[in-house]
């Protein structure tokens, strides 16, 4: 029997192509960490092993879409944190006066001890939790938080479809290679048939 047919693997790594076509610099804003993005790139693309340009450039967007999604989370976070001073004040008011809110309030911000323990006492006293504080700070960014999670909703979104495209991509060309790999088998096999049919004749003809 003829020893079946295999085709040879892809090569497993981006293609310098996308590279090329597709600079970092394109989704690193000034002040982000060009190293942080290349480790995601990196990482993704090991996950991943691209066999072609069309995987490369799939790679590339998943990359870019979950630095799109850290982005945002860690923007959300930063105005949470901002919002959280003008809380701090808007609780500490009615407990210490506006001066002394203000004064708590910038203090405790600076990391400065004794204006911690101050809000503390201030807080413990009417019976209150620093989560009040973040409370506060919410809802002064409600709206702003709300449209956040929904970009961050949507990036991940178009992140998974850029997954999912990638999956079909992958299981269209490993339809076509199973039915190249057939047709190669059949072709052998027949080669097979006929040489064997080509020796048997001789003997055929003998009286």
């Amino acid at each position: 029997m003829a020893k079946k047919s295999t085709l040879p693997s892809a090569a497993v790594s981006e293609p310098q192509t996308v590279s090329a076509l597709l600079p970092q610099s394109h989704v690193i804003l000034k002040g982000e960490e060009k190293e942080q993005y290349s480790r995601i790139l990196d990482q993704v693309t090991r996950g991943i092993s691209p066999t072609d340009i069309i995987e490369g450039f799939w790679v590339r967007d998943v990359a870019d879409l979950q630095w799109e999604v850290l982005r945002l989370r860690r923007l959300k976070s930063s105005l949470l944190q901002a919002g959280t001073r003008d809380g701090l004040i808007k609780v500490l008011r009615p407990l210490a006066g506006i001066g002394e809110a203000d004064d708590l309030a910038d203090g405790w911000f600076r990391g400065e001890q004794q204006a911690k323990q101050d809000v503390d006492e201030l807080l413990s006293e009417a019976g209150l939790s620093f989560d009040v504080v973040l409370a506060e700070a919410l809802a002064a960014k409600l709206s702003d938080v709300e449209r956040f999670d929904r970009m961050i909703a949507s990036a991940e979104n178009r992140r998974n479809v850029a997954l999912r495209e990638l999956n079909r991509h992958r299981d269209a060309i490993a339809a076509r290679l199973t039915r190249v790999s057939e047709t190669i088998e059949e072709a052998e096999f027949a080669e097979v048939d006929r040489s064997e049919d080509q020796q048997a004749a001789p003997d055929d003809q003998q009286p």
